[in-house]
């Protein structure tokens, strides 16, 4: 008896590859998915490798055709994707309504986030990140200086976020002086000497 692998189906996806073969493994019929991974991870090489490869033992090549040629290929049409996809809508609209009752009930309303907000936000985070990656220090101070010299007041909430982003730009700003500083006094007597 032979230990060689026939390929018996070849298909384009892992889910139907992974459906043929547990078909014929539910008949006792031993399957192997071959590029399976390949398709699964890489999928615009599928036509490359030839697609996904069903193959069983060749012993139960005559079997497995059998048992293959005795179930019906379910073919999808377009009627069928567009049928899934309106019933998918009709559950998230349904589910959208319960959320937005349940926030009716709270007294919840979402506030419009303004410009000005956004640009808080954006020299708060700036400042942060700054830690990280200096020239955002520099980024989260020009944004400081625009809301500075802007007219429009601060709610407390932007006003904490303008004092944090403040306090550590200027932070990181002495932080910097400092490390310059001690660079060019080394370099100045190491080379002045």
């Amino acid at each position: 008896m032979s230990d060689e692998l026939v390929t018996v189906a070849t298909l384009n996806t892992p889910v139907e590859a992974s459906l043929v073969r547990n078909q014929l493994e539910a008949e006792g019929i031993r399957a192997f998915l071959s590029d399976a991974e390949t398709v699964g991870m890489v999928w615009y090489m599928g036509n490359a490798v030839g697609g996904i490869k069903v193959q069983v033992a060749e012993s139960d090549v005559d079997r497995a055709f059998e048992i293959l040629d005795a179930h019906e290929p379910v073919t999808i049409t377009e009627e069928d994707w567009q049928t899934a996809e309106s019933e998918d809508d009709d559950w998230n609209e349904g589910a959208g309504n319960d959320f937005d009752q349940e926030k009716e009930e709270d007294g919840e309303e979402e506030q419009p986030v303004s410009e000005f907000d956004e640009m808080v936000d954006r020299a708060y985070k700036a400042a942060f990140l700054g830690v990280l990656f200096i020239p955002l220090q520099v980024y989260s101070l020009s944004i400081l200086v625009t809301i500075f010299f802007g007219s429009t007041p601060l709610n407390p909430e932007n006003r904490r976020k303008v004092k944090i982003a403040f306090l550590i730009d200027l932070a990181m700003a002495g932080f910097l002086f400092y490390a310059f500083y001690t660079i060019f006094y080394f370099l100045w007597d190491f080379f002045m000497k």
